[in-house]
C-alpha cells in the first residue's frame, strides 16, 4: 500500500469544488467559510464555464501568495513523511481487519492536496483529496478514512460482485460504506491513536446519533463486525441496513 501526495493545480480545485456546488445540500457552504471573498450569490448565478472562470481567478489569487505556496510545499513533505513513519502499522491493521495481504494492493493511491474544504474520494482512479489547510495528524486521519473505503469495495465486489454505481452516493451500499468506518477505526488501536478524528468521530455526525430500536447503530455494528468475518460482516451489516433502510435514510441529515 502506497499514498503519493501531490498537488495537481488550481483547476483540479475548481472542478472539485463544483462536484459540491450545484447540488441542493449544504455541503457546499464551508466554501463560503474559508473564503469569504468568494460571493456566494454571484458564483451560483454564474453559468458553469463562468463559476470555473470566477473560482479560478479567486483560487489563482491565493496561490500567488508567497506563504500559501510555501504552506502547500511544505504540506507536501510533512503528508508523506506522516505516512511513511505509521505505513507499517497501518499495513499490519489493515491487513488484519481485511484478512488479506494489504502490502501487495493498493500501491498507487494519490492523495491530492486541493483549496476544496470537502475531501471526497474516487474509486475508480484510486485518488481523494485534502484540503490545504489539514496539519500532516489530520492528513493521515483523513487518509485512513478513505483507504478503509478502497479496501472495503475491493473486498466487497470481489465478494458480491455486483456494480460499482451502487458504491456512491444515495446508495444505501454507500451508506454503509460510511459507516463501518467507525467500528473498523474502533477496534484496532493502531488505527485509532493516530487518527486526530477518531475521539470526536470518525465518520459523518449524523451516524454517532442514529438509533434503531433505541440502539445506536454503530454499536450494533460494531458488535457484527467483532464477532464476524469481514466478509460475513459485509453480508449480515447489509442485510440489517436493507431491513432498516426507510429509518435510516429518514434519520441522515
Amino acid at each position: 500500500m502506497e499514498i503519493t501526495y501531490i498537488f495537481p493545480g488550481i483547476d483540479y480545485s475548481v472542478d472539485s469544488i463544483l462536484l459540491f456546488q450545484d447540488n441542493k445540500g449544504s455541503w457546499g457552504d464551508s466554501l463560503f467559510y474559508f473564503y469569504p471573498q468568494i460571493d456566494k450569490e454571484k458564483l451560483n448565478a454564474l453559468p458553469t464555464m463562468q463559476k470555473k472562470r470566477y473560482l479560478r481567478d479567486v483560487l489563482q489569487e491565493l496561490y500567488n501568495k508567497d506563504e500559501v505556496k510555501n504552506e502547500i510545499a511544505e504540506k507536501l513533505l510533512k503528508y508523506r513523511n506522516r505516512w511513511m513513519t505509521h505505513k507499517n502499522q497501518i499495513e499490519d491493521a489493515f491487513s488484519d481487519a481485511f484478512q488479506c495481504d494489504i502490502k501487495i494492493i493498493f500501491n498507487d493511491v494519490a492523495g491530492n492536496i486541493t483549496f476544496n474544504p470537502i475531501c471526497p474520494r474516487f474509486l475508480k482512479t484510486n485518488t481523494f483529496d485534502i484540503f490545504y489547510q489539514n496539519g500532516e495528524r489530520g492528513a493521515l486521519g483523513i487518509s485512513l478514512h478513505e483507504l478503509i473505503h478502497f479496501v472495503w469495495f475491493y473486498i466487497w465486489r470481489k465478494h458480491f460482485n455486483d456494480f460499482a454505481e451502487e458504491y456512491e452516493t444515495p446508495h444505501l451500499k454507500w451508506i454503509l460504506s460510511e459507516m463501518v468506518v467507525d467500528p473498523i477505526m474502533r477496534k484496532d488501536n493502531r488505527l485509532n491513536e493516530i487518527n486526530p478524528f477518531f475521539e470526536e468521530g470518525c465518520a459523518y455526525g449524523f451516524f454517532y446519533s442514529m438509533t434503531i430500536n433505541g440502539k445506536p447503530i454503530l454499536d450494533t455494528l460494531y458488535e457484527m463486525y467483532k464477532n464476524l468475518n469481514i466478509t460475513e460482516f459485509m453480508e449480515q451489516g447489509y442485510e440489517y441496513c436493507k431491513k432498516y433502510e426507510e429509518e435510516i435514510r429518514f434519520q441522515i441529515k
